[in-house]
């Protein structure tokens, strides 16, 4: 009885000397009536457009809501902040700005940028982010004396709740990197979808210190932040 005690005792203590294995589920929990959840993973591109990221100067952007022109420029609607009057700027799963019930972001891929536009209207894109005076390029609207600060970018205002192309008026405040003081008449030249006509919008409010230009745009369209010397 002895010797058969003292192997169980040496047994017992090679057991409890090797290490414990615990496999975790990876995928999967079963439920009352026997079914399996998957887990849903997020793709690196979704993460991207709703992410926030805070700038030098303090500004909130998304991916949904930063654009760079085909000329390198880039400009982002901030996030996370407040309009003129006081209304949130808050973010939606899609990383698009929303202000009251409008959701605002912009057009990524080239194509869909200019798609359906008028052939000038697209010739006259092209020419700004080229570097071409403004002057020889946009009809229908006086801009002797001023100069593309930006590049083009396709923003587009969508109904909140269905995600529908909705083309309301909305105030957006817009980062622009490249802003700068001393600039003078900082307004945005404004291709709207609608009326089919450019137009000069007058900036709300312009801050060399956060680099940000407040502006109320009409809708969908296509716009470059412009400036006179």
């Amino acid at each position: 009885m002895k010797k058969k005690s003292v192997a169980a005792l040496i047994l017992a203590a090679a057991l409890a000397s090797q290490p414990m294995c615990v496999f975790a589920s990876s995928s999967s929990s079963s439920d009352d009536g026997g079914s399996s959840a998957t887990t849903t993973t997020t793709t690196s591109s979704t993460k991207s457009e709703s992410t926030v990221t805070v700038s030098s100067t303090g500004v909130k952007t998304t991916g949904a809501t930063t654009s760079a022109a085909p000329n390198g420029s880039t400009i982002g609607v901030a996030v996370d902040t407040v309009t003129t009057t006081g209304v949130p700027v808050t973010v939606n799963s899609k990383g698009e700005a929303v202000v009251g019930d409008i959701a605002i972001g912009f057009a990524k891929d080239p194509g869909s940028a200019t798609a359906g536009l008028p052939e000038n209207v697209v010739a006259a894109i092209n020419d700004i982010n080229a570097g071409k005076a403004l002057s020889e390029v946009i009809q229908g609207v006086d801009v002797s004396g001023y100069n593309a600060l930006t590049g083009t970018h396709a923003i587009v205002t969508k109904d909140a709740a269905t995600g529908a192309v909705k083309d309301t008026a909305a105030e957006v405040s817009l980062y622009v990197p490249n802003l700068v003081e001393g600039l003078t008449n900082v307004e945005v030249l404004f291709y709207n979808n609608v009326t089919g006509q450019w137009t000069l919008l007058p900036a709300l409010k312009v801050d060399p210190v956060t680099k940000t230009v407040a502006v109320n745009i009409p809708g969908s369209g296509t716009l470059s932040v412009v400036y006179k010397k």
